[in-house]
């Protein structure tokens, strides 16, 4: 619009919208009926070129139209700008493609890249497409093939462990075998449940791996054990008879056992929030595959035994045999008898390094079952010397993500131009391509088009893509240390930096893009932003808060429209009939759409640059003045209804909960997330004073990271109430209901001490780890404990039975303990990528199997021979005493 030409022919704004919005549409007619013939009758209005647009008639003066023609200029042209984009130090226009709500990334990436590659063959020359600027699938992608090789590695592992304790390959092939099975009916199980496959459900399984094993470690090894009983004894039972028995023996153990893990390992699913998504599919994995490794131990494992470890010639014994329980005691008679004959009976049939291994246990286990208090005492000063590493560890949220990118955020002062920002988006991009790390970067300015994520033309995101190979010797902390420090040399900029994932679960938690948001909440404007400023000074004084960014909630030079409604009035007109003259002309305002062929254009209204650039060109602006001529002719300069001045106002005022609020957002890098929260909250009580109505927040990653400990203690806490509800039902006491867990605060121990050693945080995931070890070292109190009550039952002396009972449980124990701890291995080598949350977990487990199985097979022993030897005393000290009682009387 040209506002000369307007106030030649006194024409406003308004009357050129009216015009537009009547001359450009398509009016449904009505039916005309011929004979044998309906015909639909339509009125055809639509502007479908430039022409139709020039020649729209506004208003009749004199007989003579006045046309869009001689008020306006009409041509292609673009929006008001409010976002720009560059590439490298190029300008590029920058699109963002978001999948559907369900969908799968890595599918959807590959179909949309199919795409850009057909789009890239028909681009015009000197026009260069790059669809890798930032893409999610890498890390994806990434993540599933380290921990796909990790599982495989792991298995390996496995295998290696089994066939080192069995020697028998038929043996390692049957528990080897109930592995892939396991983890195939937990892969089934998790897609009943509408769970895919992720790095998540990948996790699971492959923390699970030593694990799904377990059980059939115990069903195969008890197996092996009763044939070469059953070959010694005098008269041999069937074989099928001898499997069954076998199976039977360990049932309600194994059962029970299985059942105690899971519940163990329940509270993860009352995780809220992200925490919960994070995990529950992890535990979904877990728990599936530990269910399904169950199922496979009593069912198909027992098959393969007989039909692998029978001879041939031994199954000629089973024709007519009818199954039913057998008490060891028929077939232990026939064998010799057993003192140290465990170890001596089938010598040839077990491998060398049993035999080394039970030789040298026996001699440990006799001394600690003679030195009861120097076991019970060095058990628990190891125990009080972990637990005193506990204040050393730093707390946090999640670790660290490896993701291969970057995300900064620039924020500058509110006011700033989007030139500028750009201008200053070329030096953070000219400083970050310095490092050969970084293979590419990407500026994003303001608002994109169609974008939900309003952002001012002074806020920009970059998209800095990394390959650390390209600089070995200089790791990925050092990168982002030096990073941060040449960002902090571009004077009046604020930057936030971290990765995608980070960034995204930073925003959900608190609703800023930092690790750590500090709300305050007040009334007033300007005493809100003194206290922001107050605590952003004592921020810069605590060590390892980084990124520190105050929300610009200032006062900046705004043109100021001030209508007076008494000049108005006097003038016929109403405040919104000048406000609507006022958005048309200055800001613009979308109107209709024209089509040319199959494509279709916005029809967007404004005034000529030149006639909007200035306060003196505001107050020119024409407006209707109905009063002084009815006709609605005359036309009035907007400064005579209208005070058109330049003020200090606000940029910006947020609020949460109705109340308005200021953020003081920051990262934490060189330590750990609680300690900085605590040296901020000291620091901020002591410093910051706070007026009357107002208080201060903390959100973030700690809050989520505290509330996750929260559900984590309250409900493991229950869970480990039900757990001795289980136990119970296994022994029939509670005395040897808590002495199997007491086990766990032993296990408890090498966790502790492994993560120390590695200098983790206490994180979620190691105290999930923590849960994981626990469920383990319950169960191998249950085998161990159970098998001790099934020699009690058959008549043995104590001694022998602790001694025997031990022994015969070594095996398994060791086995289940070495292929659930060393099949976490490869978790903790190579590439940190898409392991970076089962990493502490599997710190923890490995480090906790080392001393609870150690420990298990001492301590337990030890105290059950104990406890069982001050109830029989005092069970013959009653029974010495009745017969007294009974001659008295």
């Amino acid at each position: 619009l040209d506002p000369n030409r307007m106030f030649a022919y006194q024409i406003s704004a308004e009357e050129v919208r009216k015009a537009l919005e009547k001359s450009n549409t398509n009016v449904p007619g009505a039916f005309l009926q011929q004979p044998g013939q309906e015909l639909i009758v339509g009125g055809v209005g639509r502007i479908t070129s430039l022409d139709d647009l020039k020649n729209t008639i506004i208003v009749m003066r004199n007989g003579a139209p006045i046309t869009i023609a001689n008020v306006a200029e009409v041509a292609f042209g673009g929006e008001i700008k409010r976002g720009d984009g560059a590439f490298a130090m190029k300008n590029a226009v920058i699109g963002t493609i978001s999948k559907a709500y369900g969908a799968d990334t890595l599918t959807t990436t590959y179909k949309v890249e199919k795409a850009l590659a057909e789009i890239k063959k028909q681009l015009p020359a000197g026009v260069r497409m790059d669809a890798q600027v930032f893409r999610q699938a890498n890390f994806i992608e990434t993540a599933i093939h380290n921990l796909n090789v990790s599982l495989l590695e792991g298995a390996l592992v496995v295998i290696g462990v089994l066939f080192l304790f069995l020697m028998n390959w038929r043996a390692s092939f049957i528990t080897f075998l109930s592995m892939p099975a396991s983890f195939v009916g937990g892969i089934l199980v998790m897609h009943a449940f509408g769970i895919g496959i992720n790095s998540m459900t990948l996790g699971g399984l492959a923390i699970a791996i030593g694990e799904v094993v377990d059980n059939g470690i115990i069903t195969v090894e008890n197996v092996v054990r009763r044939l070469r009983l059953n070959r010694n004894a005098a008269r041999p039972l069937p074989p099928i008879e001898v499997v069954f028995d076998a199976v039977q023996e360990i049932l309600n153990s194994v059962v029970y056992a299985t059942l105690i893990v899971i519940m163990i390992f329940l509270p993860i699913f009352f995780l809220q929030e992200l925490a919960g998504r994070i995990f529950s599919p992890l535990g979904v994995a877990y728990i599936a595959s530990v269910t399904a490794s169950l199922v496979v131990a009593v069912t198909m494992v027992p098959a393969l035994c007989y039909l692998l470890l029978v001879r041939n010639k031994e199954k000629m014994q089973d024709q007519g045999v009818v199954l039913h329980a057998t008490d060891s005691r028929e077939l232990l008679a026939d064998t010799t008898s057993i003192g140290v004959a465990p170890i001596e009976e089938d010598e040839e049939q077990e491998t060398r390094f049993v035999l080394w291994l039970k030789r040298h246990f026996l001699r440990l286990l006799s001394l600690a079952l003679r030195k009861f208090w120097w076991v019970v005492g060095l058990s628990l000063l190891a125990l009080v010397s972990s637990l005193a590493l506990l204040p050393y560890f730093g707390l946090s949220f999640l670790p660290e993500f490896r993701e291969g990118n970057y995300i900064v955020a620039m924020t500058t002062l509110p006011g700033t131009s989007l030139e500028e920002s750009m201008r200053l988006g070329a030096l953070v991009r000219q400083d970050l391509l310095k490092y050969p790390q970084v293979i590419s970067i990407d500026q994003r300015a303001g608002r994109a088009e169609l974008d939900d994520d309003a952002q001012p033309p002074n806020f920009s995101e970059f998209d800095v893509r990394l390959d650390y190979s390209k600089n070995p010797a200089m790791t990925a902390e050092t990168l982002l240390e030096k990073i941060r420090q040449d960002l902090a040399g571009i004077p009046g900029v604020a930057f936030n930096v971290g990765q995608f994932i980070a960034h995204r679960m930073d925003e959900v938690q608190s609703g800023v893009r930092a690790q750590v948001g500090i709300k305050i909440f007040g009334s007033n404007l300007s005493t809100l932003y003194q206290l922001g400023q107050n605590v952003q000074k004592v921020l810069h004084g605590v060590p390892g808060a980084v990124d520190i960014n105050l929300e610009q909630q200032i006062s900046v030079p705004q043109v100021t429209i001030k209508i007076d409604r008494s000049k108005a009035a006097r003038y016929g007109m109403t405040v919104g009939d000048i406000a609507q003259d006022i958005r048309i002309s200055l800001n613009g305002e979308t109107l209709s759409s024209v089509q040319e062929g199959s494509r279709t254009f916005d029809l967007y209204v404004r005034l000529d640059r030149t006639a909007r650039n200035s306060v003196e060109a505001i107050r020119d602006l024409l407006v209707d003045a109905p009063s002084l001529n009815p006709d609605g002719k005359a036309k009035i300069p907007l400064r005579e209804v209208a005070d058109v001045a330049v003020q200090d106002e606000s940029y910006s005022i947020n609020r949460e909960s109705v109340q308005r609020l200021i953020v003081v957002a920051f990262n934490v890098q060189g330590r750990d997330l609680a300690s900085v929260i605590r040296d901020t909250q000291s620091k901020i009580d002591a410093q910051v004073k706070l007026p009357s109505g107002y208080y201060i927040e903390y959100g973030g990653q700690f809050e989520s990271q505290r509330q996750a400990n929260r559900t984590l203690l309250s409900f493991g806490a229950l869970a480990l109430l039900g757990a001795v509800i289980l136990l119970y039902k296994v022994f029939g006491t509670f005395r040897e209901a808590l002495l199997v867990l007491f086990n766990l605060p032993l296990a408890m121990i090498g966790g502790i001490v492994a993560l120390y050693l590695a200098g983790a945080n206490m994180s979620v995931a190691a105290v999930i780890g923590f849960i994981t070890l626990f469920g383990i070292a319950t169960r191998n109190g249950i085998i161990l404990v159970t098998h001790y009550n099934q020699l009690r039952k058959e008549g043995k002396p104590l001694q022998e039975v602790v001694v025997q009972g031990t022994l015969d449980r070594l095996v398994p124990v060791l086995m289940t303990a070495a292929t659930a701890a060393l099949g976490l291995i490869p978790l903790l080598l190579g590439s940190p990528v898409g392991k970076e949350l089962e990493q502490p977990l599997a710190q923890v487990v490995l480090g906790g199997l080392v001393t609870s199985t150690f420990l298990n097979m001492i301590v337990v022993p030890t105290v059950y021979n104990r406890i069982e030897h001050w109830r029989e005393r005092r069970q013959s000290k009653l029974n010495a005493v009745q017969p007294t009682n009974q001659s008295i009387t």
